[in-house]
């Protein structure tokens, strides 16, 4: 988010097509250069999860272990994005760009009432029928898109579209929900049911017991990454409007979409029943007409078998995930030539799991090379957030390096959220420039610049002796 205000940069588009520019006629990059935006929070746990998955050695236990690391937060959040090509092309009549971008993106929200009691011994009691929804989603996709934005000199209005059409690589898209319930006088147990959304290569064991089970496998790189029977398409739509010469207005839908989910389904039924014994609950009491259930104990926890509470059924049907879909909106008055003040929000939209973030920030033109943006942001539920782009304007092209927290990298301790943004594009079929500055002795004097020897610096002139260039 702290590049948003920084519309010049090549890669803005990511954030409003209507930002798309070029400084040249021709801008390519080419992964890894191209661009990368890693941002995420609670950075040990989501690691944890994500080597599980993907190493295919997890146990019954490993889930339960993830739960409870996650069970005191509100919400887990890690998105990764790399640009593998990225090529721009400015006309008379607008900008075009083509580019293909991999993503990979997690959120989940497992805090609530009912976990909180089944899984943390400092929680004594809760609501019984009390229904708790455990929103996760963690997706991989490819997309490839095509953007068009209007020239943007001289037009208070600016819009640009980018279309997109994606390939799902793997999948998990939470339905589950849970509420302790009672099933005769004096008897509880926590009932769960929903479905998961899985598609994702599976690798099939047959355990001791005779029964069947899967575990993810992603052995085969090449079959995973290049998978194409998971397509889906969506669209960003941008604007830009300058109601004055220094204060303008911009606004932006990203990844408005879907992605139809067709190869290796292996969704699962998470219903389930877990009875809790009466010796580790007191008497019901009630509250406000509702009744409520308290452990007897400190020490009382529900973790120890509840591996066991899932009853995992197959389902193979045919599926659609939505992508988490980003709205901006920004407001911006330049102070003086060189300062501009930013106001940005962002609201990520996601079934069960919304997420907002704001942004104050200032942008300085330090020279025409060099720019620089910082301010405060509010990201989600965290507070301590100092943002900070930098962005280089050379001849051959543009360098950009950012943070959405710089306390990340100072303070860690205090800083729940961490993210890095960074990339390079080249100018391409750039002419050469053939004459140096002028002087303050000619000053309307371009002299040409003479190639020199390295290794001497003298000046190379043509002769006719022995047909041999010679030194002066």
């Amino acid at each position: 988010m702290s590049f948003y205000p920084i519309e010049n940069q090549f890669n803005s588009s990511s954030y409003n097509p209507a930002f798309l520019t070029s400084d040249a006629q021709f801008t390519f990059s080419i992964f890894p250069l191209a661009g990368t935006n890693i941002g995420f929070n609670n950075q040990k746990e989501i690691q944890n999860l994500f080597s599980k998955l993907i190493s295919g050695e997890n146990k019954d236990d490993d889930y339960i272990d993830i739960v409870k690391s996650m069970v005191g937060q509100p919400t887990y959040n890690q998105k990764l994005e790399t640009e593998l090509l990225t090529f721009t092309y400015r006309s008379h009549f607008g900008f075009l760009n083509f580019r293909i971008m991999e993503n990979v993106a997690f959120s989940a929200s497992v805090k609530g009432p009912v976990s909180e009691f089944m899984i943390l011994p400092e929680i004594k009691s809760v609501f019984v029928d009390q229904v708790q929804n455990i929103p996760v989603q963690v997706i991989h996709y490819r997309e490839y898109s095509i953007a068009y934005s209007l020239p943007q000199k001289n037009h208070k209005l600016t819009a640009g579209i980018r279309a997109k059409l994606y390939f799902g690589k793997s999948v998990f898209s939470s339905e589950i929900s849970g509420a302790i319930s009672q099933d005769q006088p004096g008897t509880y147990a926590l009932k769960t049911w929903g479905k998961g959304y899985f598609s994702m290569p599976e690798a099939t064991n047959v355990n001791p017991d005779g029964t069947v089970s899967g575990n993810p496998d992603i052995s085969s790189i090449s079959s995973y990454v290049f998978n194409s029977g998971n397509p889906g398409v969506g669209v960003d739509l941008g604007i830009k409007y300058k109601i004055t010469p220094k204060l303008s207005v911009s606004m932006s839908v990203i990844d408005l979409g879907k992605i139809f989910w067709k190869t290796n389904l292996n969704s699962k039924i998470f219903d389930g029943e877990y009875p809790m014994k009466p010796t580790s609950l007191d008497p019901p009491s009630s509250v406000n007409g509702q009744q409520v259930i308290s452990k007897s104990s400190d020490s009382v926890s529900f973790t120890n078998s509840f591996s066991s509470i899932f009853q995992l059924t197959n389902d193979g049907t045919r599926f659609s995930t939505p992508l988490p879909v980003t709205l901006y909106a920004g407001v911006n008055y330049q102070i003086s030539p060189t300062v501009k003040i930013n106001l940005i929000d962002r609201y990520i939209s996601l079934k069960n799991f919304n997420h907002n973030s704001l942004l104050l920030s200032a942008n300085f033109d330090v020279s025409k090379k060099f720019t620089v943006s910082t301010g405060y942001s509010i990201i989600g539920n965290t507070y301590t957030n100092i943002p900070l782009a930098i962005q280089f304007n050379r001849d051959f092209g543009q360098i950009y390096v950012g943070t959405d927290n710089l306390l990340a990298f100072i303070v860690p301790s205090i800083s729940e959220f961490s993210g890095i943004t960074a990339g390079t594009c080249f100018y391409l079929f750039r002419k050469r420039n053939l004459y140096g500055s002028p002087t303050k002795v000619l000053p309307f004097h371009k002299p040409k610049k003479v190639k020199r020897v390295h290794n001497s610096g003298r000046i190379m002139k043509e002769t006719t002796e022995f047909g041999y260039p010679v030194q002066e």
